[in-house]
């Protein structure tokens, strides 16, 4: 049974405006649920579980598939994966990444159509598609992107190139990159906080977001409206990036991961907790 609440936390930003981070549902019962995928052509919210990290889980991961008003429908939508992480879509097929690269799973019967190699990839970890169809993902551990297009994949950003790129989001010929630091430590903790970067698609130029540096270790990125909202992983701390700036935006736990979102709602899944949550963002 979904447990409703209203809680809200609220910041006055700089220009005086009030912007809110209203939770309205939430959904617990995964294991690891390491992204959450809003699929409007089936109006469903997809979820990838990690199971057990690492080889000793196999091939425990999963993807799941959950209503728009957090019901869960099919604990095991898809099943077979390992460490399947985030997600993105185009024209009927979803995009997966996982430790054996990227997963082309079709959205209509949620058959797995096939496993593409990412040769030289060491942490696949996030996935997104631009205008044209082409998939690009991040190679978390190498500091690379990777893009599948016309049935190839190929080394798109070459590896050491990014700290440590995690989150990836494409939007109007920009790849928004959020990095997870620098320095990665045994225990996952960074001795550099990460930020925002921006790759061009067709220059293929890497440029830090100034104004979004040192912040924290980004995860998720989506776009609401005219603003990136993003979240540091470890604190869950949840960050808005827009014309004003970055600025942090509510707290929503430790392990937040890759954010969905659907239309003003932002989906959290949350690593350490094994629920979704979905917060409505509002401006006054």
């Amino acid at each position: 049974m979904r447990n409703i609440l209203l809680a809200v936390s609220v910041i006055l930003p700089a220009s005086g405006m009030a912007e809110g981070f209203q939770e309205t549902w939430r959904l617990g019962g995964f294991t690891m649920p390491e992204s959450a995928w809003y699929e409007a052509s089936i109006d469903r919210i997809i979820v990838s579980n990690i199971g057990v990290f690492g080889p000793d889980g196999g091939m425990d991961g999963r993807l799941s598939l959950v209503s728009s008003d957090g019901v869960l429908e099919e604990a095991d939508w898809v099943t077979g994966l390992m460490d399947p992480k985030g997600m993105s879509s185009h024209d009927g097929l979803l995009y997966v990444a996982d430790a054996m690269g990227m997963h082309i799973v079709s959205i209509a019967d949620g058959a797995l159509m096939s496993t593409i190699t990412l040769e030289g990839a060491t942490f696949p970890n996030d996935v997104t598609v631009s205008a044209d169809g082409s998939v690009f993902v991040t190679d978390f551990l190498a500091g690379g992107l990777y893009r599948y297009q016309d049935g190839a994949a190929e080394v798109f950003v070459p590896a050491g190139s990014l700290p440590l790129p995690n989150g990836i989001l494409a939007d109007q010929g920009v790849l928004w990159i959020g990095s997870f630091g620098d320095q990665m430590q045994p225990d996952f903790t960074v001795a550099e906080p990460g930020g925002l970067w921006q790759v061009d698609i067709d220059s293929r130029a890497i440029s830090p977001v100034e104004t979004a540096q040192g912040v924290g270790s980004v995860d998720g990125m989506v776009i609401v409206g005219e603003a990136v909202i993003f979240d540091d992983n470890p604190s869950g701390t949840m960050f808005i990036h827009d014309a004003a700036g970055t600025r942090e935006l509510a707290s929503v736990g430790a392990g937040a991961a890759d954010l969905g979102v659907m239309g003003d709602t932002v989906i959290v899944p949350n690593l350490g907790s094994g629920e979704i949550v979905a917060y409505r963002y509002t401006t006054n």
